[in-house]
């Protein structure tokens, strides 16, 4: 059937095909967004973070009591978990640090090269103040320089040797040694391979640690340890127990494996990723219904024109694409008008969560899916076209 007689046949039934369409550009900007979604949530979780995620657990505690808080019985308590944790049966190594990796947001600063303070700074890196197992635990050997050995005090205006990861230090020496050298922190001792530190960063890879005491932890304070293969439940499961036994003024807020605590640093996207997921399937669903409703009436409806033109020599086949085809028009141009719809909801989500602007190919998948949809809730009424007798014609006379 040409174009304008499809048009014509719609514009015979506006209200309905205009309720059909606001329906379809709805389904469509929800279907995209979902899809989009749910492929940046997949490319997130699947990105390396250069960390042992199944086998590294973080103990996130803090002690009850003031004194418990500041140096030195703060690390003398350090020391004593940490002796307790080494002796559990499938524990390879352990340290504590101010803060985990993986996470939104924490401490950090700026880290930059003194002498060219403007042309090397960067920003917003994670700061981490840990024991000299460390770099044990997340399996981080040096690239360059050696690791710092011992959590040594400093008094004064000297500051503690600095180990910094591989894209920081391109950062900040534009790809020239780095061992040896000052940034405001101190010294660089070594150079580590890239983990993935605070989203909230600008670079997530960018990280600067300093091995040295914990001197104050209001905020609390983190235990990492790496157990070996298929011993994380068993390790996990004693923690609480063994840290208890060492002083009971403490305050356990979790533990968790660095796979789980990934998943938690995603949730907000993951979560809204399958509730939209869950509306698009059920808008899909009720658009399938509402196709279905429109074809099947449509063809009892002008059951004697469709009996005409079988009459005048209209095949089965033609009457069955015909049929199609009206369909198809209102999902092109639903979905077409849905693609505004969408761009206006991928605004509204980037307010509230991080998103990436639609692609072009984002558009064309959730047309075809949209249309195999539609086609196959018509897929019915079409074939019940084709089974009306040209006889059908001669009830009108």
């Amino acid at each position: 059937m040409p174009l304008h007689l499809l048009f014509k046949s719609l514009q015979r039934r506006k209200v309905v095909t205009t309720l059909l369409l606001v329906q379809l550009a709805m389904t469509f900007a929800l279907l995209l967004n979902s899809i989009l979604l749910a492929q940046q949530t997949r490319q997130q979780l699947q990105q390396p973070t250069g960390l042992p995620l199944q086998q590294t657990l973080q103990v996130q505690l803090k002690p009850t009591t003031v004194a418990l808080r500041q140096y030195p019985a703060l690390g003398d308590l350090l020391t004593r978990q940490l002796e307790a944790i080494r002796t559990v049966p499938g524990v390879v190594a352990v340290a504590y640090s101010n803060q985990g990796p993986l996470l939104y947001g924490g401490n950090n600063g700026n880290v930059h090269d003194p002498d060219r303070e403007e042309l090397s700074k960067a920003n917003g890196v994670p700061l981490y103040t840990v024991s000299a197992d460390f770099f044990n635990v997340l399996q981080l050997p040096p690239l360059a320089g050696e690791l710092p050995q011992n959590e040594i005090a400093v008094d004064g205006l000297a500051k503690s040797p600095v180990v910094i990861t591989q894209s920081l230090a391109n950062k900040v020496f534009d790809d020239k040694p780095a061992v040896g050298r000052q940034v405001n922190r101190g010294p660089v001792a070594a150079v580590v391979a890239d983990f993935y530190g605070q989203r909230s960063a600008g670079t997530v890879n960018y990280n600067a640690i300093q091995v040295a005491p914990l001197y104050g932890v209001d905020w609390g304070y983190s235990i990492l340890l790496r157990t070996e293969h298929g011993s994380t439940d068993k390790v996990r499961q004693a923690l609480p127990q063994v840290l208890q036994q060492v002083d009971s003024n403490i305050e356990i807020f979790y533990i968790r494996t660095l796979a789980e605590q990934q998943q938690r640093l995603y949730s907000n996207e993951f979560g809204l990723a399958s509730l939209l997921s869950l509306l698009s399937a059920l808008m899909l669903l009720v658009s399938m219904i509402s196709s279905y409703s429109n074809a099947y009436f449509h063809t009892l409806k002008h059951q004697q024109e469709i009996g005409i033109k079988r009459a005048l020599g209209a095949s089965k086949s033609r009457i069955f694409t015909e049929l199609l085809s009206e369909n198809w028009l209102t999902t092109v141009l639903g979905a077409t008008a849905g693609v505004g719809c969408a761009l206006v909801l991928n605004q509204v989500l980037a307010q509230v969560i991080s998103i990436p602007s639609l692609s072009w190919w984002l558009p064309l998948l959730t047309y075809t899916v949209l249309l195999l949809c539609v086609t196959v809730a018509t897929w019915y009424p079409a074939t019940i076209a084709t089974r009306i007798s040209p006889a059908t014609a001669t009830k009108a006379l």
